[in-house]
């Protein structure tokens, strides 16, 4: 038994059957692999000195890049704190302020300092202190009274500093000994006798992430003429030895380049520094990392490529041993797959493969035949998503090449569609067998498919099995319009006289108007299926011709559904006014029985109007309370035939008793809540302005005032804000001759975004929409 397992563990290193061949590969194999480990070899060579300048080349880039960064920050804030300062509304809110009766200008300041302190990452917080009447010091918040000496004298010194504009590092706040770095401006701006100033202290985490050192071991600070010091760790207040050594070793100018070696405490450092002026002050950037961290990739790399040389030397080795035994692999377990994993011996693999495809083919050719027999049943599947609109999501493009592979010729077409309902089936006696009702339609269907057979006319049946049809139907786009409407009435007409000979049973059909976009069908279908509700129910048989309906009615009876009333009727009744509610239902049945429709035209824009209050009733949760007499409602509804009738009923039935439940159920605190936020987003649009800076600023929970935002007035916070931007949007191109990235920018968008948000929702560019509605005031 050991003799076995020994046998059985050497077998791959045996070279006695077909060993020539074995041998032969394991040599090829060892050749292989020698070009592999010279280009190896040769790269690391070549490529450890490169490596080594672009790692400094980009430690210098890092400093480039970080000192043009803070440069940028600095600047933005100089220019930002410059216009606050001479900002003349921000000037009339401070100047000569009384904090004790003066509260809306003292809130204004409150709300002024806390965008101003949002307008930066780098801001942390921003002081206003105004010395007259009397010293005060405004935050965000909060003011304070200005009360001991040293702090009079300690804020009256930001006033008498030579510089409209500077920055200190030594500033500290009132009751607070910490200090930070900040940026002070004197107010008001440009004047000669100040009397306050504005600070902004930065947040020194934040800063800190632009003064930050890419190497671990590395220190990054900065430090200023005057010996100002900012460092990476904020914790850190002083210089150390070696900061102070480098500090001087710039200072004197010892060197020419931006970057140098630094020997300190027995290890050398690879110093870079950049500096940048800002308010007649040179601020300079220093990045000190030991020389190990720098050239620690390299190192890495030096180990990596050694330990490939040897792990691809090693692999070599045993690919060679095991790859004869692997290429015959792939053969030995297609056979044992053909024979059910069993291993046997056979005189000619191929042999025994291709009988095996042989077989297989024969199988297919089976499986064929029987799609083809599945073919109709699958046509008629897909035709029925078509027609109940299942297919939406896709192009006309890709379901005609869908229709193709279902052996449709869908190249040149026009499309129709026919719905065939069927009526009488209660009349009719012995149908008292359950579920009859489908072979009566079966057997129609068969009728109406020998009919098809007859006319030559290119259709599909769609068995609704509920004793009615639809009926898809293909012409060539060259024939006549009067040719396929002459063919159609014809063929409708046979179906009609058939199944009434046969099943005597009454037929009516609607046709539908014809369309060259598959894409239509289901509006076509849609269109003929409500077209049935024209017939006159004391004729037993009818064809409805949708295009002469239209000609029939004056004017062209399509409605028009007041779709923006409905929307502010169902948004006073969230908000639970009730006066509007009542006034603009009685617009809405008005606009409706203006239009000259029918009874059951009216009808239906009243079930709309129903369906869309109890869309507020569900999203509001009074569906137990009030939707369980949704039934009844719409059984009063379909009874009532007078617009005045129908407005009373609306009144006393509906709306009044869904604003009665909701002003029960839903919290006043949060409806003003959210008039407020709605009123600050109509005010600030165009700012930067988010649902976390709204709940904030009412002091809600941010999802909590998502939720209910969306309650009262039906849209999400983004949805809603959008909306406003772009119907100012609207105004603006309609109204003024302003660029586009101008509105763009005054709205809050970039220009990309704006034309991208803007033809998404209005289905064109600004400029085109522009175009259009000067062409329609002209």
């Amino acid at each position: 038994m050991k003799n076995s397992l020994l046998r059985r563990l050497m077998r791959p290193f045996s070279f006695q059957s077909k060993g020539h061949y074995r041998k032969n590969l394991v040599a090829f194999l060892l050749l292989a692999s020698i070009p592999g480990i010279i280009v190896s070899v040769i790269l690391f060579m070549v490529s450890k000195a490169q490596m080594e300048n672009e790692l400094q080349e980009v430690h210098q880039n890092h400093v480039h890049n970080s000192v043009k960064a803070i440069d940028d920050q600095f600047s933005y804030l100089e220019l930002l704190l410059a216009h606050w300062a001479f900002d003349s509304n921000f000037k009339e809110s401070y100047e000569n302020i009384d904090v004790v009766f003066n509260y809306e200008d003292v809130h204004k300041i409150y709300k002024t300092l806390l965008v101003m302190e949002g307008s930066n990452p780098l801001i942390d917080r921003i002081e206003l202190f105004v010395n007259q009447p009397k010293e005060v010091v405004f935050q965000k918040n909060r003011y304070d009274f200005i009360e001991t000496t040293e702090h009079s004298d300690h804020y009256n010194q930001l006033v008498s500093q030579g510089k409209d504009l500077y920055w200190n590092q030594s500033f500290s706040s009132l009751g607070t000994s910490e200090t930070s770095l900040g940026l002070v401006h004197k107010l008001p701006g440009g004047e000669v006798l100040p009397f306050g100033s504005l600070a902004v202290f930065l947040n020194k985490e934040k800063l800190a992430d632009y003064v930050k050192s890419p190497y671990e071991e590395g220190s990054v600070y900065l430090f200023t003429n005057s010996e100002q010091w900012f460092f990476d760790n904020p914790i850190q207040q002083h210089p150390t030895a070696m900061q102070k050594a480098i500090f001087d070793e710039i200072s004197q100018q010892l060197i020419s380049s931006n970057s140098f070696l630094f020997d300190w405490d027995n290890h050398t450092y690879t110093i870079t520094y950049d500096y940048i002026s800002r308010l007649g002050e040179r601020w300079y950037y220093v990045s000190a990392a030991p020389l190990s961290a720098i050239t620690a990739p390299v190192v890495y790399i030096s180990k990596l490529f050694i330990a490939l040389s040897i792990v691809i030397f090693v692999i070599a080795i045993i690919l060679s041993i095991f790859a004869s035994q692997k290429l015959y692999s792939p053969i030995d377990q297609l056979i044992q797959k053909i024979h059910g994993n069993k291993r046997i011996n056979v005189k000619n693999e191929f042999d025994l493969i291709e009988t095996k495809w042989n077989t297989l083919s024969t199988n297919s050719e089976n499986l064929q035949k029987r799609l083809e027999h599945q073919l109709p049943h699958l046509r008629e599947g897909f035709l029925l998503q078509l027609i109940q609109g299942y297919l939406y999501s896709y192009g006309e493009k890709e379901i005609q090449e869908r229709m193709q592979h279902f052996g449709w010729e869908m190249n040149d077409k026009n499309y129709l569609v026919l719905f065939v309902q069927l009526y009488g089936y209660k009349k009719i006696e012995d149908r008292s067998i359950e579920g009859e009702e489908g072979l009566v339609t079966v057997l129609a269907a068969d009728i109406i498919e020998d009919l098809i057979g007859q006319s030559a006319i290119e259709a599909n049946i769609i068995n609704f099995h509920d004793l009615s049809f639809g009926l898809f139907l293909m012409f060539p786009n060259d024939q006549t319009h009067e040719k396929v409407n002459n063919n159609v009435v014809n063929l409708s007409k046979n179906i009609i006289t058939q199944i009434n000979q046969i099943e005597k049973m009454e037929v009516s059909i609607s046709i539908s108007r014809m369309t060259d976009s598959i894409k239509g069908v289901h509006a076509l279908f849609e269109e003929a299926k409500t077209s049935l509700s024209y017939r006159n129910l004391q004729d037993h048989n009818q064809i409805i011709e949708i295009e002469k309906l239209d000609r029939l009615n004056s004017n062209h009876e399509r409605i028009e559904y007041p779709f923006s009333l409905e929307k502010e009727i169902t948004h006073a009744i969230r908000l639970r006014n009730e006066e509007e509610a009542v006034k603009l239902l009685h617009q809405f049945i008005s606009v409706l029985a203006d239009k000259n429709v029918s009874e059951a035209m009216l009808k239906q824009g009243a079930f709309q109007l129903l369906g869309s209050i109890f869309h507020v009733v569900l999203q509001s949760g009074l569906m137990e309370d009030i939707g369980n007499e949704g039934v009844s409602l719409y059984e009063q509804l379909s009874q009532l035939r007078d617009p005045v009738q129908m407005t009373q009923w609306f009144e006393t039935n509906v709306i009044l008793p869904v604003i009665q439940e909701l002003s029960q159920k839903q919290d006043q605190r949060q409806r003003l809540l959210v008039e407020r936020v709605a009123v600050l987003l109509q005010e600030e649009y165009m700012n930067d302005i988010s649902l976390d800076y709204c709940a904030d600023l009412i002091k809600m929970n941010p999802s909590i005032l998502s939720k209910v935002f969306k309650e009262i007035t039906g849209w999400n916070f983004i949805d809603y804000l959008t909306n406003i931007r772009l119907e100012k949007a609207k105004e603006l191109l309609m109204e003024t001759d302003m660029k586009i990235n101008l509105i763009a920018e005054k709205i809050g968008y970039k220009h990309s975004y704006f034309n991208r948000l803007f033809k998404k929702h209005e289905g064109v560019t600004p400029s085109h929409f522009r175009e259009m509605n000067r062409k329609k005031i002209v």
